[in-house]
């Protein structure tokens, strides 16, 4: 494992050492095809709470937003919730926004100000999803097929960054559960993509560059 350089942040430094056990723990994993007690003790205490902090900035995101009632149905029927019957453009977009509302606050008893954490984790994820395709060869750790991530296009649509953040909670979860990941499954690659851009961009050289 590498040392991390304190960057004087200190949620910042949190979410560096995150990123960094997290893609050490996959690459043993990868090798080896187990998973120890304390790995598995980092991704429950650790990296899916961090996933958990994204979903949550993604829902308020989301309903500060602009949004398409399109696709802000989707994602509401998506999260298994229905919505009463409206009228004009804007009603609509009221209620859905509500329904969005109560994802939010489900397991919540009262209203609380927007997340700073929840919200600091999603901007991360979103620039972590943007330079994933961009990583140079020799920074691509994945342990099979060729050195990119070029083939991995960011998300463009918040259904689509939805879906790259559940993508994540689902891999993480069957790490966590001792199912061997297959580095064929495009989703894993993904997931370790991801982890592995974070830690290099979490670096202090990249910080310096």
């Amino acid at each position: 494992m590498h040392s991390l350089e304190p960057s004087g942040f200190a949620e910042f430094d949190r979410m560096a050492a995150t990123f960094r056990r997290t893609r050490d723990l996959l690459d043993v994993l990868s090798a080896t095809n187990e998973l120890s007690a304390a790995a598995t003790e980092v991704i429950a205490t650790e990296t899916l709470p961090h996933v958990e902090d994204i979903e949550e900035g993604f829902r308020v995101w989301l309903r500060a937003g602009t949004v398409e009632l399109a696709e802000l149905r989707a994602l509401i029927s998506r999260a298994g919730i229905g919505t009463n019957g409206s009228h004009g453009a804007a009603e609509k977009r009221a209620a859905l926004i509500e329904a969005m509302h109560e994802v939010g606050l489900a397991g919540r008893a009262e209203i609380v100000p927007a997340p700073a954490r929840a919200l600091a984790a999603l901007a991360h994820a979103r620039l972590v999803f943007a330079l994933l395709p961009q990583t140079p060869a020799e920074a691509v750790h994945f342990p099979a097929g060729r050195r990119t991530y070029a083939d991995i296009s960011a998300p463009r649509r918040p259904a689509e960054l939805a879906e790259r953040i559940e993508e994540l909670e689902r891999s993480l979860w069957a790490v966590a559960t001792s199912r061997a990941p297959r580095l064929t499954d495009a989703s894993y690659r993904r997931t370790y993509g991801f982890f592995d851009t974070a830690a290099r961009i979490s670096g202090s050289q990249f910080l310096a560059g």
